[in-house]
């Protein structure tokens, strides 16, 4: 079988939803992990200066470093597009992507971070780690990862964040309607991002 054929027939045969790409496009990996990274860094910060101080370089390390390597991987064909549909383009930019939250550890370590936004990046890394190991044989769901580790997070954070498991169905559905994900790809995403996350950050926060 062609590698990727299953996930490109998937995406052939599936009908238009603005619905679904609404959801899937308000609810990235990128908004999540920086509502995550307000909530937790506002939370934990004694003053509203450094929790913005502390936001800023996080997410500009997490989620901008990543985003400027998908846009240029775009430019060079190492991607066919944003989603990046093809399993076999997907670990080398998965491996860059660990390589800027580690930086991103390292960077909040030196500079004296409140213990609870250092350990959820250690929580993102190890997440990001097993889902790089996962993708060289199947192409689980980030979108399902990223936000099953928020949810996870966010319950350990304050009972409200049981609240946050009425994100998940919402996106599961729009990803599978727009045929990017089978349901296991999905199913496998979430549980890998719930345990990682809630391990890590329960050990280390």
């Amino acid at each position: 079988m062609i590698p990727d054929a299953d996930d490109f027939a998937r995406r052939e045969a599936a009908r238009p939803s603005r619905a679904a790409r609404l959801i899937a496009g308000a609810l990235t990996p990128a908004n999540v992990i920086t509502g995550l990274l307000v909530f937790v860094a506002w939370r934990h910060t004694p003053d509203g200066y450094h929790a913005a101080a502390w936001t800023v370089l996080t997410i500009a390390l997490v989620v901008g470093l990543p985003y400027l390597i998908l846009f240029r991987a775009l430019r060079l064909g190492r991607a066919d597009d944003r989603q990046v549909v093809r399993r076999s383009q997907r670990p080398a930019l998965m491996v860059a992507a660990l390589g800027c939250v580690v930086g991103a550890l390292a960077a909040l370590t030196y500079l004296g971070a409140p213990q609870e936004l250092v350990a959820l990046v250690v929580a993102m890394a190890g997440r990001l780690a097993a889902m790089t190991l996962i993708t060289l044989r199947s192409k689980a769901s980030m979108h399902m990862a990223v936000a099953a580790g928020a949810v996870a997070i966010a319950i350990l954070e304050t009972p409200a964040g049981w609240l946050t498991l009425l994100l998940l169905p919402p996106i599961a559905w729009a990803r599978w309607r727009d045929g990017r994900h089978s349901p296991g790809q999905l199913a496998t995403g979430a549980l890998v991002g719930a345990l990682a996350a809630a391990a890590i950050y329960a050990a280390l926060a």
